[in-house]
């Protein structure tokens, strides 16, 4: 059992040492890819174009997809391992969910008998989803898919909100800083774009029901040529979350016409709207086999009846479960609170549980037969 942990703390050691922010995964792909294919028994092993790494256990039915992204959000943090945590940019979000899933197929490679398990360590979560999209596009196959995220060893999420991107950018005519009055600031009136569409898209917010109303947020602001001119150019970067009774369109098309009655009521500034990234919400179906799978094998390892959690971000879960229509589920290890800071660390026991859980889970896939989208 010891060199079993041993061998677990030093994976996820070693991929948090290695920095794997968006589009910068290749390095961490190649050490994975042969880490699987020379020391963790699996086989067909492969990279893809945007450095996505696959590998597989067993053969036969059901077909078990294991997703975890190998990205992180952008900043170091220094990797340490203490008897109790793992601690490094990562740890939580999610490399010890893409970890122990490793570890499990590794395990159940060696006991056979469960069908085939495919695990995808994939690209750009926190980015534009380039990885899994390409894993798509790619034509990957599978009767259930987990990915890997973290939702506390006891909770399964089984809902994402979606996501749409806007970048908005005003433009009006460029003047000297000492004759304001000839024109338009653009960034004021940038501002004054952005309290218009907050107004709407966060009108209906509620305290109590997050996950159920739409959510708006200014990521980026810019603008500005030089010290005394004033701005003609003021670009905006709006993330809003989408509830699943909303779709992605829809929210756009809104935006579109308040932004469209605004400019009715100014001569400037001129404005365009953009598109970047269009995530639309999901939600699993809780009475899938492949939750109800979860649901006893986390029983069996804690001894606790799981929550079925419904989060505010979006996640890779989204865009699979609704271009393949199979049964799906996030779960994984760590505090999500502690996602994108500078303390991610994830409790080793926990770590450990949750290569317990997948493999419990999978095993109660293949006792309880496959099962139709």
């Amino acid at each position: 059992m010891d060199s079993i942990r041993d061998l677990a703390v030093s994976l996820l050691a070693d991929i948090l040492r290695l920095y794997s922010p968006s589009k910068k995964e290749e390095t961490l792909a190649q050490f994975l890819k042969e880490k699987m294919a020379n020391e963790l028994d699996f086989k067909n092993v492969r990279t893809d174009a945007v450095n996505n790494v696959i590998g597989e256990v067993g053969e036969g039915s059901p077909t078990t997809l294991l997703c975890g992204h190998m990205d992180t959000v952008p900043g170091s943090q220094p990797v340490k391992v203490t008897k109790e945590l793992v601690c490094g940019r990562g740890a939580v979000d999610a490399k010890s969910s893409l970890a122990a899933m490793v570890m499990a197929a590794s395990s159940l490679a060696k006991e056979n008998g469960f069908g085939k398990i495919i695990v995808a360590g994939v690209a750009d979560e926190e980015g534009d989803a380039q990885g899994i999209r390409e894993l798509i596009k790619g034509g990957i196959k599978a009767d259930y898919a987990i990915f890997g995220e973290p939702s506390g060893v006891e909770n399964i999420t089984i809902g994402y909100k979606g996501r749409l991107s806007l970048r908005i950018v005003c433009d009006t005519p460029s003047v000297h800083a000492s004759a304001p009055w000839m024109s338009e600031n653009a960034i004021e009136k940038g501002l004054e774009v952005w309290t218009a569409l907050s107004s709407y898209l966060n009108k209906d917010s509620q305290e109590n029901n997050r996950y159920g109303t739409l959510s708006a947020c200014l990521t980026k602001i810019k603008g500005g040529s030089a010290d005394n001119v004033m701005p003609g150019v003021c670009e905006l970067v709006i993330d809003v979350r989408i509830p699943p009774t909303l779709t992605c369109d829809q929210v756009h098309q809104q935006a579109k016409s308040v932004l469209e009655k605004f400019q009715a009521d100014v001569a400037f500034p001129k404005l365009k709207i953009e598109v970047g990234d269009m995530t639309e919400p999901f939600e699993a179906n809780k009475s899938s086999l492949l939750v109800k799978s979860f649901m006893k094998a986390i029983f069996s390892v804690t001894g606790k009846h799981p929550l079925l959690v419904k989060k505010t971000g979006t996640g890779d879960m989204n865009i699979l479960g609704s271009n393949l229509k199979i049964p799906v589920v996030t779960y994984g290890p760590g505090n999500p609170h502690l996602s994108h800071t500078s303390k991610e660390c994830v409790e080793i026991s926990e770590y450990l549980a949750a290569i317990d859980v997948y493999k419990i889970a999978i095993k109660n896939i293949h006792s309880h037969g496959s099962e139709k989208a």
